[in-house]
């Protein structure tokens, strides 16, 4: 059945940055067949008037451990496998419980689309997914399964090993060692041994499929001297590299735009705990910015909550982003960043009917999540009566 809201404020967060007012969202079939404004409604479609609310595409956040970081229930959280430094075929999809309370929480924040999976005790930790937020089976949810391999460089991997194990890696180069020597073995192999590796899903695997350009590199690096570690070791195989939190990014600009390697911004909520985020702040997505470097901006659940997305880029609104760049940085650039934008990040026809109501526009302060659709069906509805006022 065709279901049409009509007469909201629409940010479709497309090429344009359109915002359309009192507009009309067609949507059938899990996908938006149409915006604009005061369309030819056929008679037997079903009209739902969210005047005066703003809709926006579904939120998304492409760094998190959703679903899979436990948080209460057990000592040992399934996001890091303690055993060994080098684990690549950690698969997130094996360690993903959908039923998890973080699921809902990022369906009452808006944020209908994460990428999840390891955490970054290990130099290699393992194989990220990106899924929807909604949905009746983790099959039903995944948009993408292998959509990385997760390292890690800095003080996680040293303490955890180094420190804590008495084991190898005990320090920064010894780090870098271990990421290098996976993608050092996978190119000594011949054609023949690669598709044997790739058939039996060995630890080389992973790496081969970021060698040959299936899926990139996410590397967790907050000191400047570690971003420029995992911008070398990018280079050296001639892989595509994501740069995860980017801490002292805004102090090596140049550097990180020279590389073209995609930049995840945050979490900057948050006390410095450890030496190496010292000089964290908020103000660096507008650096990244005015710099020309396309980046999300991200929660890193649970360490800020999945559903404060949305405060994370009002806080960098109130450091000098400007409210667009911010939006999409959660929406459309997210979604082209993660390789994904032809499904989800805008509203526009085709595109996957996952999106969010508003009771005020996402930067006003009284903002409210009115209710949250994926694939066209309500996944979150506020209890309280539906009341919007722009």
């Amino acid at each position: 059945m065709l279901k049409v809201f009509r007469g909201a404020t629409v940010y479709t967060m497309d090429e344009t940055n359109t915002i359309i007012r009192n507009a009309d969202i067609w949507v059938k079939d899990r996908k938006i067949v149409k915006v604009g404004c005061e369309t030819n409604v056929p008679s037997d479609a079903d009209v739902e008037n969210v005047d005066g609310c703003v809709i926006t595409p579904g939120l998304i956040d492409i760094h998190t451990h959703v679903g899979i970081w436990r948080e209460v229930h057990e000592q040992i959280n399934d996001a890091n496998e303690y055993a060994d430094p080098f684990t690549p075929q950690m698969a997130a999809i094996d360690g993903i419980d959908i039923h998890h309370f973080s699921f809902e929480m990022a369906r009452r924040g808006g944020v209908t689309t994460i990428q999840t999976g390891a955490g970054s005790a290990n130099p290699i930790g393992g194989i990220w997914s990106i899924l929807k937020t909604g949905g009746s089976s983790l099959k039903e949810m995944i948009l993408t399964e292998k959509s990385g391999l997760k390292g890690a460089l800095g003080e996680n991997p040293k303490n955890v090993f180094g420190q804590q194990y008495k084991k190898t890696p005990v320090t920064r180069m010894g780090v870098a060692r271990l990421i290098r020597k996976g993608f050092q073995d996978a190119l000594a192999l011949s054609d023949l041994e690669r598709e044997a590796e790739i058939a039996n899903r060995t630890d080389l695997a992973p790496f081969i499929d970021v060698l040959e350009g299936k899926m990139p590199l996410h590397l967790h690096c907050h000191r400047a001297d570690d971003i420029a570690t995992a911008i070398r070791i990018a280079k050296e195989f001639q892989v595509k590299l994501c740069l995860e939190h980017c801490t002292e990014g805004h102090m090596m600009l140049e550097a990180i735009k020279e590389s073209g390697a995609s930049v995840t911004l945050g979490p900057y909520m948050l006390p410095s705990s450890k030496y190496e985020t010292r000089h964290s702040t908020p103000e660096a997505p507008k650096l990244f910015y005015e710099a020309g470097i396309p980046f999300a901006i991200m929660t890193d659940h649970p360490f800020i909550p999945i559903h404060y997305l949305i405060i994370c880029a009002v806080e960098a609104v109130k450091y000098g982003l400007d409210e667009t760049v911010a939006l999409r940085s959660i929406t459309s650039e997210a979604a082209k960043l993660a390789g994904i934008h032809n499904r989800v990040g805008s509203i526009e026809t085709e595109k996957d009917a996952d999106f969010v109501i508003w009771s005020h526009g996402p930067f006003d302060t009284q903002a409210n999540v009115i209710a949250t659709y994926i694939n066209g069906h309500a996944v979150y509805e506020k209890e309280s009566e539906r009341t919007c006022g722009q």
